[in-house]
């Protein structure tokens, strides 16, 4: 691939160097929601190949300032490691897609969104056990990773086609986050706009970063749900 303009016209070494605190406090920020197994400094070297790649990739423009760029190529990666080395077993998965099923089928008869309760009822599984399931799911559902398993194929030919399908997500993900519930809407706008971990957010809300966890995984069916739908 051919350096952009942008990356012909920096140090790239000076680059990385002035960035990796960026690519640290991700890779930490990821790690502390991973098995305890999931080393740091694995996801910090992933983290420094997406932040080769947003350097190399990156095109300067009015409404995307390069950090923006890089810390959603950085999370990518890393979570690409992720997928790639199975952390979440398939049990799990089958639970995931179980509970986005419900979902779906509660918003379309009801008409709105479900509540935790109606969505462990429709699971016939009971709210400890929906919980359980929320707080395990949360380590691989960020929301920089939808694009990877919602996006279509053909979205992945050229990266103009690519860029057409993501700012069309973008443009979904953004009508159904309004929609969303308000502590869950909160909870997305301080983890990725105001770039808050768990635990800081926990202490704003004045709840336990076990339940900022499941609220955001709550969240994320929702808004997988939504774009399956």
């Amino acid at each position: 691939m051919k350096p952009s303009a942008y990356a012909q016209s920096i140090d790239i070494n000076q680059a990385i160097e002035q960035h990796l605190p960026l690519v640290k406090r991700i890779a930490h920020q990821i790690c502390s929601r991973l098995p305890p197994n999931v080393e740091v400094d694995d996801l910090i070297q992933e983290g420094l190949t997406g932040l080769l790649d947003a350097l190399n990739r990156y095109e300067p423009q009015a409404n995307l300032a390069f950090e923006a760029y890089a810390r959603t190529r950085i999370r990518g990666a890393i979570y690409d490691s992720c997928r790639k080395n199975d952390i979440l077993p398939r049990n799990q998965r089958d639970e995931l897609e179980g509970i986005e099923k419900v979902t779906r089928k509660l918003e379309q008869s009801l008409g709105r969104h479900p509540s935790e309760k109606e969505i462990a009822t429709g699971a016939e599984i009971t709210i400890e056990a929906y919980h359980a399931i929320m707080a395990n799911m949360v380590h691989l559902m960020p929301l920089d990773d939808l694009s990877d398993d919602l996006l279509p194929t053909d979205a992945m030919d050229s990266d103009p086609m690519r860029a057409v399908a993501m700012s069309q997500l973008a443009e979904r993900i953004a009508v159904i986050l309004e929609g969303l519930p308000e502590n869950e809407r909160l909870v997305f706008g301080l983890h990725y706009q105001e770039d808050l971990s768990y635990r800081e957010i926990a202490q704003v809300m004045n709840i336990t970063p076990g339940r900022i966890s499941q609220i955001h995984t709550q969240g994320m069916i929702r808004i997988r749900a939504k774009l399956k739908a």
